[in-house]
């Protein structure tokens, strides 16, 4: 059984002027399961979560 995603990011781009704070931000998370978002500083954490926050 395949679950359908509660929230779901393909290729998201942000840029600021010329800065590119995220290239290709992809997610996708399911109902009941626990993501965790990691890298290093200035690879676009925050930026995504702004995103899927509005």
């Amino acid at each position: 059984m395949t679950a359908t995603p509660v929230l779901e990011l393909a290729d998201v781009q942000k840029a600021f002027g010329s800065v590119i704070a995220l290239r290709s931000g992809t997610i996708s998370v399911d109902a009941g399961s626990i993501h965790a978002l990691v890298g290093e500083n200035g690879a676009g954490k925050s930026t995504l979560v702004k995103i899927v926050a509005g």
